[in-house]
């Protein structure tokens, strides 16, 4: 983190390995701060920042919506009880503050104006603080944001180049992602020096902006969190739970499998309560703020998400299972394999007993029928219900537990990356880098 201090602000800059940048204003006078594109995983370094500074946000906000990583506004507003706002062209669904273009917002004695800024997408505003511009992923140090997303425009990002042109010369630019350049720059320094900024025929920049890239990782999944069609789900799908495993430290992902499936293959990182342990161990859960339950298909970690409930975080099961985090061809970590899965051990038991208990009825005794009658009793009972107490059985036998597993052991929950597109190439970059969000520009 970096911090700029102006007459009336500060300016806090949050940066991360990909090149995406948030920054916290903070008026000196009030204590009153503004949020400006926080990303998932920097909501916990700004909640620090604000206690150091003694002080309180009362906004947070995003230039746009996002399609290259988590967008960690909704948290960050939820745990400060501020203010969460959204232009009035996002597609965001959860209520928040409605915001349009020209839009002052109140932070003490600091002047805060929206600008409109739509040309990579159209909900695109930049921010005014000051000296300080905000320009989001509409101009970047040396380059502007990519326009092939969709809603993008050429067009409208050569409008908006000119309404930032109208701004003083000394104005600072304070890009949303930073690639391979300048963390800061001025219009002036950019006028000079950035070819697409400097770019005075609108022809010309179309020509310039039309090219088209590789869309960001996980964009759809990204796009639909950012918008909040993702966190009131009470199931997750495979690519969903692993951006945001990716993205949030402070996710828990849960394990209700036996030791020995989870010591064959279990997702790294995830932590292993077992099904039949998970009502002895629930406190170990209590200040998660985000679980998502593991087991092979589903219906154990439904089960286990029945029981969570009540808990302050929020509870979903990872749809389809350990199955559909393979089938996605999601990374693991690997084992030795001890055993078969829990539920085909069910299976083999209960056919076994079914086709001895028919066999003897058959040629010993018709009394022995009561075994495979009893068995489809339980079949049924587990069909209705979903409780399955053969297998709480069977996952309590010897060759179901592993030395170490059960008996409270954990592994913690490591992110690989902040950003829920773990692009090499980064998603909104500038034509100085092939980057996710930025112009690929056509040479003239």
């Amino acid at each position: 983190m970096t911090t700029q201090t102006d007459l009336s602000y500060t300016v806090d800059t949050y940066a991360d390995a990909e090149g995406c940048r948030a920054y916290l204003v903070i008026d000196k006078d009030s204590k009153q701060a503004l949020a400006i594109d926080p990303r998932l995983d920097q909501v916990a370094a700004i909640e620090a920042t604000l206690q150091q500074r003694g002080a309180q946000l009362i906004g947070a906000i995003d230039t746009h919506t996002h399609a290259d990583h988590l967008s960690g506004v909704e948290e960050l507003a939820r745990r400060t009880g501020s203010k969460y706002y959204a232009h009035t062209k996002s597609k965001r669904t959860h209520v928040v503050q409605r915001v349009h273009e020209h839009t002052e917002l109140p932070l003490g004695q600091t002047s805060v104006q929206l600008l409109p800024a739509p040309g990579h997408t159209p909900d695109s505003v930049a921010i005014l603080v000051g000296d300080h511009l905000f320009t989001g992923d509409a101009l970047f140090v040396g380059g502007a944001g990519r326009v092939d997303f969709p809603g993008g425009s050429p067009e409208e990002l050569y409008e908006t180049f000119q309404r930032f042109g109208g701004l003083p010369a000394h104005t600072i630019v304070m890009p949303g992602h930073v690639y391979g350049t300048a963390e800061t720059s001025t219009l002036f320094e950019e006028q000079r020096s950035n070819p697409l900024y400097a770019q005075k025929d609108r022809s010309a920049l179309v020509a310039q902006l039309s090219g088209e890239a590789e869309p960001p990782d996980n964009m759809m999944a990204i796009l639909r969190h950012n918008m909040g069609q993702v966190p009131d789900s009470p199931t997750v799908s495979a690519k969903d739970a692993e951006m945001l495993k990716r993205s949030r430290a402070d996710l828990v992902l849960l394990d209700v499998r036996t030791p020995a499936e989870y010591a064959g293959e279990h997702i790294d990182g995830a932590k292993l309560i077992p099904l039949d342990r998970l009502s002895e161990r629930k406190s170990e859960l209590q200040d998660a703020r985000q679980i998502i339950v593991v087991c092979r298909s589903g219906s154990r970690a439904q089960l286990a998400a029945d029981q969570l409930q009540g808990l302050r975080g929020k509870v979903q099961v990872l749809e389809g299972g350990m199955l559909a985090w393979n089938a996605a061809g999601l990374p693991t970590k690997l084992g030795a394999k001890r055993t078969l899965p829990l539920d085909r051990q069910v299976q083999l038991t209960i056919g076994t007993f079914a086709l001895l208990g028919t066999l003897a009825g058959a040629f010993l005794s018709p009394w022995a029928l009561i075994v495979p009658a009893f068995m489809g009793a339980g079949l049924v009972f587990a069909g209705a219900t979903g409780f399955c107490g053969l297998a709480l059985v069977m996952g309590r036998m010897p060759w179901n537990r592993v030395a170490g597993l059960d008996q409270g052991a954990t592994c913690s929950t490591g992110a690989k990356s902040a950003c829920a597109a773990p692009v090499a190439k980064s998603a909104c970059a500038a034509p100085a880098a092939k980057s996710a969000c930025a112009a690929p520009v056509k040479k003239a």
